[in-house]
């Protein structure tokens, strides 16, 4: 479970990215963060696997296409030996059926190469602290690859679960939730687990796709809330 606290120490990051230009700035940037560190790095899926393995790291920065496979296998992987870890996609193959392949694999984030940095890092941080990250551009384009669910799902959410789906897909952690609708953190994860189950979803990010699809809230859309 990701605590809603602030985190004492920094966090263990694993980079799995076969270009090694690349993987080095990224290092480089990402040790001057001061609760972000680099524990170590991987070119390929099976030495991806084998790094978290090792060293126990709290988050993974997956390219998607490595020189032996792809990054969702890697996260499949390390995600069945590891669930606790979260992995953040990143890649220039920015649409929905690759996002589509990071959600189904278990990745909690997704993040195109031609963000900046701060985007990648709010990115990271974002997905410690156990919100959805993926760019609102393209829920649109996920839809169209998830598996099919019936018309009706989504119908039975109340009012109040429906407010906080919306505040998910505004990129709202469990902690700014609580504050923005004055209640506790044990009652908004009721209400996300609730959630979860009726539109038969297995992460945050799944259930605000879902929910985009089906009409019942405006992905990215601060204040809006969509209609059947």
């Amino acid at each position: 479970m990701v605590s809603d606290a602030p985190r004492a120490t920094r966090a263990r990051m694993l980079l799995v990215d076969d270009h090694e230009l690349v993987a080095e700035a990224l290092r480089h940037a990402l040790d001057k963060e001061p609760d972000l560190e680099v524990v170590g790095h991987a070119t390929t899926v099976q030495a991806g696997v084998r790094a978290a393995r090792e060293l126990h790291p709290d988050v993974v920065l997956m390219d998607f296409q490595l020189p032996d496979g792809r990054g969702t296998e890697a996260t499949t992987l390390i995600k069945q030996e590891r669930p606790s870890t979260t992995v953040v996609m990143l890649t220039s193959q920015a649409d929905g059926a690759v996002l589509a392949a990071a959600l189904e694999a278990g990745c909690s984030g997704f993040v195109a190469k031609s963000a900046n940095f701060n985007e990648l890092a709010s990115a990271i941080r974002s997905v410690l602290a156990g919100e959805v990250r993926v760019p609102s551009s393209l829920l649109e384009q996920l839809a169209a690859y998830l598996r099919p669910r019936p018309a009706a799902i989504g119908s039975d959410l109340t009012p109040r679960e429906l407010e906080v789906l919306q505040l998910l897909a505004e990129g709202k952690s469990t902690v700014a939730i609580m504050q923005e609708l004055v209640v506790s953190i044990h009652t908004v994860r009721n209400h996300i687990r609730n959630i979860l189950t009726k539109l038969n979803a297995q992460s945050r990010l799944e259930a605000v796709t879902v929910a985009a699809r089906q009409g019942l809230i405006s992905p990215g859309a601060p204040g809006g809330r969509g209609g059947r």
